[in-house]
Parts: C-alpha cells; structure tokens; sequence
C-alpha cells in the first residue's frame, strides 16, 4: 500500500545514533520540503530487579528511550522555529506518573519523557511550536516480547517469591490489555490538535489509574500496588 502512494516514504533510523538522527531529518526536509509533526514513539521496555539488570539493559533503556526522544527533539528544532511552527509528539506512558515493582530503569524513563516535554512545552511556546504527550496504558503490543516469559537466570534467594508473582500479575494484564489502534488515534489526535492540552491518555482504565493516585494517599496507594502486584 504503501509503495503505490507517492506522498508516503518511510525511512529506518536508530535512535541511539545522533549523526543518523540529523541526517534522517535532513533527508525528509530535502523530500518533502518541510515536517509539520515529530513523533516520539521509539522505545523498549525491561522488567528486572535492579540489582540484576545487566549495565547493558540499563543503557539501551536510557540510550533509547530518554537520550532517542530528546536528541530528536532537539534537532527539529531549528526546522520549527524557522518554519514558526510545528508539533512534538512524545509517546510516554501510564508509567511515567505511577509506578510498579521491578520496573525501576523503565519508570526512570518514562518519568524523564514527563519531565522533559513538560519543561519544552513552556520553552517551545512562544515559538508555535506545541509538545503533546501521549500515555499509553497496558497496549498489546510487541514491546512485551523479550519478557513474555519468566527470565532463565539465577536470583538472590530474596526475589525468587516477589518477582515471579509481579511477573504473573504482569502477563495477567497484558492478556487484558488494548488494542494499539487506540493509541494510534490518541496520537493522531494529539497531532492535530490546534489546542494548547499538553497530556493525552488512551485508555478507561490508564484514566482510573491516574485519578486514583491523585486522591489517595501515598502510604494507602503503596500498600494497593504492593498487595496487587506481589501479594497474590
């Protein structure tokens, strides 16, 4: 489909690769002339205790999922500000506001696209230039592959309750998750927004999430997620 309309192209880059981020730009802009959106949506996902998450693990996290979006944003940049406009589009997640066990490299992620794109949105302003985040929630997507099943590796004695029981609660979830073509059309919205909304969430359930940490007490939400997630 794809191959027969003229005005789509698509282009491989790797995003831990700042000299191949800036010539891929440079690539659309010489095609098309300009770029209007920038999506984010680049990312991979790890669950692990950290003390046995490989330093190799930890780094493809943050190479991709952190150092990927704000290089990338950072070298539309000058195409918006002399376009004067465009629009950022960062995919996080329901874990970049709330969190879960195991997951302590992600979430350092996740929260880190929060914090970024909050901050750019004040600095991009002015400059017509919006920044939309996106936050999915538990999507059936192939993210999860590389941990569908328990990991062949030896833990500390200490994990060997815990983490198999968050692992379980984790597939449970997955199994119940959405559809992505949700989230497809959260960011097509995001996208084409004319409004100045910063946060975008999918999902019925991401939302009641959201809305029950703002109202409970952080020792009782604790104690929710700790009996939801490695109690069972």
């Amino acid at each position: 489909m794809f191959a027969q309309n003229k005005n789509i192209k698509t282009y491989i880059l790797n995003v831990k690769d700042k000299a191949a981020i800036a010539a891929c730009i440079a690539e659309v802009i010489n095609d098309f002339s300009r770029i209007d959106v920038l999506v984010n949506n680049a990312g991979i996902y790890t669950t692990n205790p950290l003390e046995v998450t490989t330093d190799e693990e930890l780094e493809d996290i943050i190479d991709t999922n952190i150092k990927g979006v704000v290089y990338t944003s950072k070298f539309i940049l000058k195409h918006f500000r002399q376009n004067k406009g465009g629009t950022i589009v960062n995919v996080s997640s329901i874990a970049g506001r709330v969190t879960f066990p195991y997951q302590s490299i992600y979430h350092t992620s996740k929260w880190a696209i929060e914090g970024f794109s909050e901050s750019l949105y004040y600095e991009l302003k002015s400059f017509n230039v919006k920044v939309k985040i996106v936050e999915p929630g538990m999507v059936k997507t192939n993210i999860y592959n590389a941990v569908m099943t328990l990991p062949d590796k030896e833990y500390p004695r200490e994990y060997n309750t815990k983490f198999p029981k968050w692992h379980s609660y984790l597939m449970k979830s997955y199994r119940n998750g959405y559809s992505p073509k949700l989230d497809a059309e959260t960011i097509y919205k995001a996208a084409n927004s004319h409004s100045t909304r910063l946060r975008y969430t999918s999902d019925f359930s991401t939302k009641l999430v959201f809305f029950i940490r703002s109202f409970l007490p952080l020792f009782i939400y604790q104690n929710l997620i700790d009996k939801l997630t490695m109690s069972k």
